[in-house]
């Protein structure tokens, strides 16, 4: 057989193969309009399966126009090029199944714009041009000093065209540009060679030049990027795909960007890109692959997979929708998940998660012994309605919400602890809370949602700091980083310094006095307050991050009107944000990740699940405890976090296919040692059995929560989560240990008063501790122990300490798991 036939036939039976499984076809990029006449734009075609996956079948489809006089259609190169103005219609075939799309042409295209700021400023970014080691220092290098990342627009651009008598520029002659001859290394350069000519940034920097160098350029502007095909699923090392990139114009038009943008890859061991967008699969995993141009990004999910799931794929009983959507990810990407935990691992597990205690060993026997289908559930219920739910949450947004005590603090931080504490517990509508905190004023004794604006505030000089605020509420409530948006325009993502201070703009008015007594202070707005633009020196007008520009009068207080955009369930940002953060807290992983950080180079893992979860939290009326309760019921919640030898570790983990084990947090570990020793710890000014998560922490709080990553609060940050020396030396050796170890009146004491055999008391502590009883092989292990201990001359009340000390310091009891 020749190797001519041999192809057609192997085309033949792939073609009968697609046809087999396709249920859809569509093409990319969709909505073009083209400039004019001569403008062309590359495209796929994409057949989709019964699962959901698309593939790249562009070299057997039969793409026709309907008016090739208008738009002509080269399948070979995979390109729709403009002849004249009018619209088409594009049809493409595949084993029998059709899809259309429409292109437009324009009669009037339009010169694409160049400006500095973000174009230029984007290529020295990128190029490491502007950066500290670099011209970007404060003295520069060889007399060419940039503002760092580009702070400083109209400065950067005074020095390349005007500073040294202007001998960096050549208006007339663009190519002969020193901006241009160093980078390429046609004159010595000492960051050697940056650009070659048939690269974009060139192009960006010679048509800037050749429009006159303005630090604004009129013309079309490329307003987004976009990236296709998204989401991918690659099967089987090697395999390629390629991509397309469409620009979309200030002027309705759209731009063929494929060429002219940077491509790169989160992970190139998973999913390597060429400098022409083909992407190359690697090792299994998920990688983003984003391009940038033109100061603007736009990213694609690239998954490998070695292995399509089987048939022996686990088929498994979906609790809720966030089972159903988890479940056909991981089917997707061949990635098993873990059996359910066991009655004692979800017991304690959900008691620690929810509540932030241990069950005790009455609560775990009466659990495991009832027979009812729907105790899990029923557990969740009853664990949500206890105070203690709201003691735990309060924590963790005390952490959120920054609410500490530092000298340069206010004294209502108890206030603030105990209104969040009271919403919590009342499970009042989130929405409504935040739109409390974004527009509170007032005495903070009085309001205590004003005490949300304390750490950015400097309360001896009574100055608000925006730079502060801005990227907390960001972070907080839209899930978004702004903080390099403040400086300059972010060079790798689509906010702008605008954005910025656009944002700030809603809060500039806010202003700080000290109140009617010591340490207390009222927050209160001047209206002739203005924010000024870094660049422009100008008063900045409000502006929401979808770039609208809502109107005031002067007396009205901006924030409503940012509390309304905020809180509205049409804002794309608020309920993902919120979700996110909380599954991040039970899953250690953010559908999002890092979960604070929503960008278009970031997308998350399940877009699905997320927008799903979205719009359950916006439905419930923005209830946690509603979304909380979700959350646990799952089966994806319940897996167990053990795993069979082989497995993927990172990919589990992105698709929440078992539980991760997390240390538990200082507060809870605390607690958790008084709850197992009968010991309560003692804290100055609070009355015994005050719990850990009850303190108003002062200035200076206990040194057990210090060494196990109780945050300061003055910063929006994560606790750290790693363990560190200090810890593991305070847990061996440290007084927090051995007093309750030691105590004349703690638990061992209550054992022996009763007259409890060594085995009797070893199994009490492993429940209390563990919530299970101790294995054969431990229960030996330890009255081999014991034995030894009397022998040496030791009495068994010390042989016990040491059996609950040896148990305090294992990682089972460390670890919620």
């Amino acid at each position: 057989m020749s190797a001519l036939l041999h192809l057609f036939l192997l085309a033949l039976v792939c073609d009968s193969l697609i046809a087999a499984t396709l249920v859809g076809l569509r093409i990319v990029p969709p909505d073009v309009v083209l400039a004019g006449a001569g403008r062309s734009q590359k495209f796929l075609v994409l057949a989709r399966d019964a699962d959901g996956n698309e593939k790249d079948v562009t070299a057997t489809a039969q793409v026709r126009s309907s008016a090739p006089d208008v738009v002509a259609v080269d399948s070979r190169l995979s390109v729709f090029t403009a002849r004249s103005h009018g619209q088409v219609n594009i049809q493409a075939t595949v084993s029998g199944i059709q899809t259309s799309a429409t292109i437009r042409v324009a009669d009037s295209p339009s010169e694409l714009a160049v400006q500095f700021s973000p174009d230029v400023i984007s290529v020295l970014t990128i190029k490491g041009c502007n950066s500290s080691g670099c011209h970007g220092s404060p003295a520069g290098q060889n007399g060419f000093r940039l503002s760092l990342f580009g702070y400083d627009v109209a400065a950067d651009r005074d020095m390349i065209l005007k500073a040294h008598g202007r001998r960096r520029v050549d208006i007339v002659k663009p190519e002969n540009s020193l901006l241009l001859r160093k980078p390429l290394f046609e004159i010595a350069h000492g960051g050697g060679r940056l650009l070659t000519k048939d690269s974009d940034e060139y192009k960006t920097l010679l048509s800037w030049l050749q429009q006159g160098g303005k630090l604004d350029s009129d013309g079309a502007r490329v307003s987004t990027i976009e990236l296709y095909p998204s989401e991918q699923v690659l099967t089987g090392k090697g395999t390629r795909i390629r991509v397309v990139v469409l620009g979309r114009l200030s002027d309705g038009t759209t731009r063929d960007m494929t060429g002219e943008v940077r491509y790169s890859s989160t992970d190139e061991v998973t999913a390597a890109v060429k400098l022409d967008g083909e992407i190359i699969a690697g090792e299994s995993g998920i990688a983003t692959v984003f391009a940038r141009g033109m100061g603007r990004s736009a990213a694609i999910q690239v998954s490998v997979v070695h292995q399509p799931a089987g048939e022996d794929f686990p088929k498994l009983q979906d609790n809720n929708f966030i089972d159903e959507l988890t479940y056909k990810m991981q089917r997707k990407l061949n990635v098993r998940p873990a059996p359910l935990c066991s009655d004692r691992e979800f017991v304690r597990r959900v008691f620690l998660d929810s509540i932030g205690t241990l069950p005790t060993p009455e609560e775990v026997d009466l659990f495991v012994k009832d027979v009812d289908p729907a105790k899990r559930s029923k557990l969740i219920d009853s664990l949500l309605r206890r105070p203690e739910y709201a003691d735990f949450w309060t924590v963790k947004f005390e952490d959120w919400f920054r609410n500490n005590q530092l000298n340069s603090q206010g004294r209502s931080m108890g206030i603030f602890k105990e209104w969040i504490q009271e919403w919590l517990s009342e499970d009042r509508p989130y929405d409504q809370v935040v739109r409390k905190l974004i527009t509170s004023k007032g005495d903070t004794f009085r309001n205590p949602a004003a005490n949300f604006w304390h750490p950015a505030a400097d309360f001896m000089l009574k100055k608000f700091d925006l730079k502060k605020v801005t990227p907390t509420v960001s972070r907080l409530f839209l899930g978004v980083r702004l903080e390099c948006a403040e400086c300059h325009n972010h060079p790798l993502e689509n906010f702008t310094q605008d954005d910025f201070y656009g944002m700030s703009a809603f809060f500039g008015r806010m202003r700080v006095k000290h109140g009617t007594a010591e340490y207390r202070r009222t927050w209160y707005l001047d209206e002739d307050a203005d924010v000024e633009h870094p660049v422009t020196k100008k008063p900045v007008a409000p502006k929401f991050l979808n770039g609208s520009e809502p109107q005031f009068e002067r007396e009205e207080d901006r924030r409503i009107a940012f509390a309304d955009w905020l809180t509205s369930p049409e804002n794309p940002y608020f309920a993902r944000a919120t979700v996110n953060r909380i599954w991040n807290e039970y899953f250690q992983t953010g559908i999002v990740e890092p979960f604070d950080d929503f960008r278009s180079t970031n997308p998350p893992t399940n877009r699905a699940l997320l927008d799903r979860l979205a719009s359950h939290f916006a439905d419930s009326g923005f209830r946690l405890k509603s979304l909380h309760r979700t959350i646990l019921n799952s089966r994806t919640y319940q897996l167990s976090s053990r795993r069979e030898k082989g497995g993927n570790g990172p990919l589990e983990r992105m698709l929440f296919a078992g539980y991760q084990p997390r240390q538990l947090t200082a507060e809870i570990l605390l607690d958790a040692i008084s709850q197992v020793t009968g010991a309560p710890h003692e804290f100055g000014n609070y009355p015994r059995g005050t719990r850990a998560m009850e303190v108003h922490v002062p200035d200076q709080p206990d040194y057990f929560l210090v060494t196990f990553g109780l945050p300061r609060r003055d910063v929006l940050c994560e606790r750290a989560k790693s363990p560190t020396l200090g810890q593991a030396l305070h847990m061996i050796n440290g007084a927090t240990i051995l007093q309750k170890v030691q105590a004349e009146r703690n638990i061992l004491s209550e054992f022996l008063s009763k007259g409890w055999t060594d085995d009797r008391i070893t199994e009490a502590v492993y429940q209390r501790a563990y919530s299970r009883p101790p294995s054969d092989r431990e229960t030996r292990a330890i009255d081999e122990f014991i034995g030894t201990e009397i022998a040496a001359g030791r009495s068994r009340r010390r042989a016990l300490e040491g059996v609950l000390w040896t148990v305090l310091n294992s990682m089972e009891f460390k670890v919620n798991h």
